[in-house]
């Protein structure tokens, strides 16, 4: 077997062994657990999560083996050499309209030559394959294994329309990036210059757009006026944070989740609760939450921003090189950073260095959350509340109360129980009355589910 082959299979077959990790038996429940939880909650969430760790894992593997087979057995060249006959075929009909042909006009002046429709075939029908395999697998856990736990509740035309315009949107995205990025890199040596100055620019002012970009996707309307609606004006009054207004996310016929989140910077940032979340919290449950996310406000600072913005340029620079020295010879099938065939490589070093900084990532983000959950504490030192939220949000969500140690290391959240235990602690420091739980304290609607889905 060729060295190119044994890579091949190494690379799909130790992450794929890893998908059955999670597995396997995750042992006693623990005692401290008991005071919050049944022990039919904590299997139910075993038997929701656990197939879902073993799919993430996959998913993973098999992304990673699909971009280096592209590259090993020069896939990429190849489908990039049929999508420029293919362009050219559909080039010579499309030019008979007047305004397509002078559309193709400016398109050829700002890629330098007539290749730009087979490149943008190329980046459409990569995306395609990638969303054909992962397709199967995304339906069965993202809507059949989603209705049979209880937690989604939207049908399947609106699962299918949902999917299909998100990825829509992502491969226009895509599409848009891809001609930035290798048109630049056609025309000019250092393209890494030309696209991060301005791209440092806009990310400074991206956040001003998230709520709009939110409605893309999602119908949000003004909170009613009432209990839930007076309890978070009241915190962000507490709390001085300007906000353009409080919204309420229509979510009831699509899941049974709950959350809730702040979008936008100053004058456009608005408090958007799921209508889920509204309903099955109590008013002061609603505020704790919402004073947990403006906890995180200080997170998005202008300082991290910068940051930000200021590693993307030297992160383009590193990119370049990268692609030129991977593209010495072709035996990857691309020969430089301008050739749009060097797509795989790209989405493979970024898959690469996420899967390496992940951890720290996610050390740094569980760090984050602490510190979100004691701010909501000091402000409305409502610790009582916020543990009935935290409970809340574990039921409503099927969250994992024990994760496999895998689980926990790549969690941007800190272990549920660790957060509820908290609320405690801070209780008993500054004197403050907190009932003794048990499971019935904490009620949420009931998932409707099969008596099957049980382990």
């Amino acid at each position: 077997m060729s060295r190119r082959r044994r890579l091949w299979l190494l690379a799909l077959c130790l992450p794929l062994a890893a998908a059955l990790y999670p597995l396997a038996a995750q042992g006693a429940i623990e005692p401290r657990l008991l005071r919050y939880f049944t022990p039919k909650e904590i299997l139910r969430h075993d038997a929701y999560l656990f197939p879902l760790y073993a799919h993430a894992i996959g998913d993973f593997a098999v992304s990673l083996a699909l971009q280096i087979s592209f590259l090993l057995f020069r896939l990429n060249a190849r489908l990039l050499a049929r999508c420029d006959l293919w362009a050219r075929a559909l080039g010579a009909r499309l030019v008979r309209v007047g305004i397509l042909r002078r559309l193709g006009a400016v398109l050829t002046l700002l890629w330098g030559d007539a290749g730009w429709g087979g490149a943008l075939l190329f980046v459409a029908t990569f995306f395609a394959v990638l969303d054909a395999l992962g397709l199967p697998t995304g339906f069965y856990f993202g809507y059949l294994h989603e209705r049979r736990h209880g937690l989604g509740v939207q049908s399947v035309g609106r699962w299918f329309y949902d999917y299909f315009k998100a990825e829509t949107l992502a491969v226009m995205a895509h599409g848009f990036l891809v001609f930035g990025l290798y048109g630049l890199a056609r025309r000019k040596d250092r393209w890494w210059l030309w696209l991060g100055i301005p791209s440092s620019i806009l990310l400074l002012g991206a956040g001003i757009l998230d709520p709009y970009r939110v409605q893309i996707m999602h119908d949000y309307l003004p909170l009613p006026e009432g209990r839930v609606r007076q309890s978070v004006v009241e915190v962000l009054q507490k709390a001085k944070v300007e906000y353009q207004d409080v919204c309420l996310l229509k979510m009831k016929d699509l899941t049974r989740r709950a959350d809730a989140f702040v979008i936008g910077q100053g004058p456009s940032r608005r408090v958007v609760l799921f209508d889920t979340f509204a309903t099955a919290m109590t008013p002061d449950e609603v505020a704790n939450g919402v004073a947990h996310e403006l906890g995180h406000i200080g997170d998005r600072s202008p300082g991290r921003i910068w940051l930000a913005s200021a590693t993307l340029l030297p992160s383009l620079y590193l990119l370049a090189r990268l692609l030129r020295w991977l593209g010495r010879g072709g035996r990857l099938g691309f020969t430089s950073d301008r050739d749009v065939a060097s797509l795989p490589a790209i989405y493979l070093a970024f898959a690469l260095v996420w899967y390496l900084a992940a951890p720290l990532s996610s050390a740094y983000s569980r760090h984050l959350e602490r510190r979100a959950d004691d701010y909501a504490l000091e402000l409305l030192r409502q610790p009582e509340a916020f543990r009935a939220l935290m409970v809340k949000l574990v039921k409503l969500n099927m969250a994992d109360v024990q994760p496999p140690l895998y689980a926990r290391v790549l969690s941007g959240h800190p272990l549920a129980i660790e957060r509820i235990e908290r609320a405690e602690t801070f209780a008993r420091q500054h004197a403050l009355p907190m009932a003794e739980p048990n499971p019935a304290m904490f009620q949420v609607p009931e998932a409707s589910m099969p008596a099957t889905a049980g382990p």
